[in-house]
């Protein structure tokens, strides 16, 4: 059984065990923002059952499969032992096969191109070629010679924040802990080709991946980046378990191998951090939020508010289809936030550190990411040369800002240009919580 047979049989499995009583459908939080929140539950799942086994599915159906956040609110919504969550992106996967036919091949390839080429980019105009190494070692193929205790598993993008992912370096090694670090765009976990449709180069990217992390030999495999835990824990996974009967692989998101750890980080926060501090949380990997605020509960003078709004999404970015709908969701929370008199909102995940930070000059408290607070607290430091870019006024302040970088290693200044001048334009200002800073 190759990963595409694989893939077609957990389809069908779903088709089988879904009952279509649509309860999923009602508590998905974004038939609303598309505008679909009136139709009959029954029908839209009928319509993702048919799109499973094959068929055209629904109008519906469709768009919600096409809108789907990745929140995970459905999950607990299914009686029946489904996982709607997954349901819902495998009947996305059959309507781009059905859809763009031939053409998903090529549109896979276009996507997966343009994201590597923005990683390699917004990384270098960043960090010095040294720096970038010991991010993404080009030399880490293989099986060490001394089995690390960690095999970090980054993903792609980010390597467009690198700060935090240096901060979770040096935490590591704080800690005592040996590891050795495989991602970008060579360890690809196959999730752009898969929302393509592409499940055959979906497959070999993941599963390729999936044997590099294994032949590190480490005794705990760990993740960064949500959307690959997502993609690992639903497609690559249980696919190779359905092709091997290997059922030994496993990957464990970073803050929650740091929250069974923290024993060890406790002597480490020697540092008081009074800091008020509010979540930007997000509900898809809820073991990792109940883990972050675990570990920030252990920080001396981390105070964390709940602020009541509402949670979508498994990253910011995943609310771009509703682009109306994230800003909504983003003022509100910029509201409740500056209301709450807290002093800092943090990010858990990299893609909402990109998509958040730089508001930080129009609110009332500063945005960083969860990984700051921990390093402060350890007297560890890291500079978020990311957010330092995207607060400047002006396409030439950013370009020259990172003359030094384009010259090192060697980039295409106008290419640089059209990629920070679009970074730049996603940069909308605050409508209804412009605060000055105290």
């Amino acid at each position: 059984m190759d990963f595409v047979e694989a893939l077609g049989q957990r389809m069908h499995e779903i088709a089988d065990a879904c009952t279509a009583c649509g309860k999923c459908f009602t508590a998905c939080p974004m038939t609303k923002a598309i505008g679909i929140d009136d139709a009959e539950p029954t029908g839209v799942l009928h319509g993702m059952i048919d799109l499973l086994r094959g068929g055209e599915g629904t109008e519906e159906a469709a768009r919600w499969g096409a809108a789907c956040s990745s929140s995970g609110l459905c999950v607990d919504a299914c009686e029946y032992g489904v996982d709607p969550r997954m349901l819902v992106r495998l009947a996305n996967y059959a309507h781009s096969q059905r859809r763009d036919g031939p053409a998903v091949k090529a549109n896979a390839m276009k996507s997966f191109r343009a994201m590597a080429k923005t990683v390699r980019v917004v990384s270098r105009l960043q960090l010095p070629k040294g720096d970038i190494e010991r991010l993404q070692p080009t030399s880490a193929a293989g099986k060490p010679k001394v089995r690390p205790d960690v095999a970090l598993y980054t993903g792609c993008n980010i390597h467009k924040t690198p700060h935090i992912l240096v901060l979770c370096l040096d935490v590591l090694e704080r800690i005592g802990a040996t590891y050795q670090v495989i991602g970008g765009t060579s360890a690809c976990c196959g999730i752009n080709q898969f929302r393509a449709g592409d499940g055959e180069t979906s497959g070999r990217a993941g599963l390729s991946t999936l044997a590099q992390i294994q032949d590190i030999g480490a005794q705990t495999k760990v993740s960064w980046c949500p959307s690959c835990q997502s993609q690992f824990d639903e497609i690559i996974i249980p696919n190779y378990e359905k092709m091997t009967q290997d059922r030994s692989f496993t990957l464990q998101p970073f803050y929650e191998y740091l929250e069974e750890r923290l024993d060890q980080l406790r002597p480490h926060f020697t540092r008081v951090v009074n800091k008020t501090v509010a979540l930007n949380e997000r509900p898809g990997l809820p073991g990792v939020t109940r883990a972050v605020k675990n570990i920030l509960a252990a920080i001396p003078g981390v105070t964390l508010v709940e602020l009541d709004v509402p949670r979508v999404g498994l990253m910011s970015n995943y609310l771009t289809v509703t682009p109306r709908f994230k800003e909504e969701l983003r003022e509100k929370e910029f509201r409740a936030a500056a209301d709450a008199g807290v002093t800092t909102l943090a990010t858990v995940f990299h893609a909402c550190h990109r998509e958040l930070c730089h508001f930080e000059k129009d609110v009332s408290f500063e945005i960083i990411n969860v990984m700051e607070i921990i390093g402060e607290s350890m007297g560890l430091y890291a500079d978020d040369i990311y957010k330092r870019i995207k607060m400047m006024d002006g396409i030439d302040r950013m370009i020259a800002e990172c003359g030094d970088m384009i010259t090192e290693h060697g980039l295409d200044p106008d290419e640089a240009r059209d990629i920070l001048l679009a970074d730049q334009l996603a940069a909308k200002p605050v409508q209804g919580a412009v605060m000055e800073r105290a």
